[in-house]
């Protein structure tokens, strides 16, 4: 995340220098990103720009949280209109962050966002050191109706979890990866959560 340096800028400030990334992130992939370039497109000192941001990475992190963030707040609003039905609630949600991961912002752009897969699983491996994250993740495991699934332990749920998770993020990187269209990201996701289903669901 940034610091609350970056954080207590006025807003047209803040928007500039995100919008100066998002431009560097559109150009070029994550190994040829460069600081200098925003620095010099904002008109900011380098030491200035390192009181935001540590490093390219977590410039990345934070913008990649933006994503999740919605697809948090689709994925517990589901819950609450279906009863808390896990596997309901994650084909709804791949198919909204699907959605979204082919039409929002540029395609350079979510290309070379989201094409360094390490960064992108870092988000829900809980490595990304934002305890809000870890905060609405944890609220959407609590919401689960957990009387519906074939599992034995809270752990067992955290392992079911976590594999969902990283297979969802590893289809939806096939838009990145393999240029695959939206249908047949959704084909690969859905044919995983239907075996998933038949094995855990009550």
């Amino acid at each position: 995340m940034p610091s609350e340096t970056f954080f207590r800028l006025p807003e047209s400030k803040q928007q500039r220098i995100i919008e100066a990334i998002k431009e560097e992130i559109a150009r070029v992939p994550y190994e040829n990103f460069s600081i200098g370039n925003i620095i010099r497109h904002c008109s900011i000192s380098r030491g200035s720009f390192y009181q935001y941001f540590k490093n390219k990475e977590e410039i990345y992190l934070y913008l990649i949280s933006g994503y999740q963030d919605l697809f948090l707040r689709f994925a517990l609003e589901t819950l609450e209109k279906n009863g808390g039905d896990f596997f309901d609630m994650l084909e709804a949600t791949f198919r909204y962050a699907v959605r979204m991961l082919c039409y929002k912002d540029s395609k350079a752009f979510r290309h070379n966002l989201f094409c360094n897969m390490r960064l992108y699983e870092q988000i829900w491996q809980k490595d990304d050191g934002s305890a809000q994250n870890q905060f609405e993740i944890d609220r959407l495991r609590a919401s689960v109706d957990k009387s519906k699934l074939r599992l034995d332990t809270e752990e067992e749920f955290g392992v079911l979890f976590d594999i969902c998770m990283i297979n969802a993020l590893k289809d939806a990187a096939g838009i990145f990866i393999s240029d695959d269209n939206e249908q047949k990201v959704l084909d690969n996701f859905l044919r995983k959560l239907t075996l998933l289903k038949k094995a855990y669901s009550k």
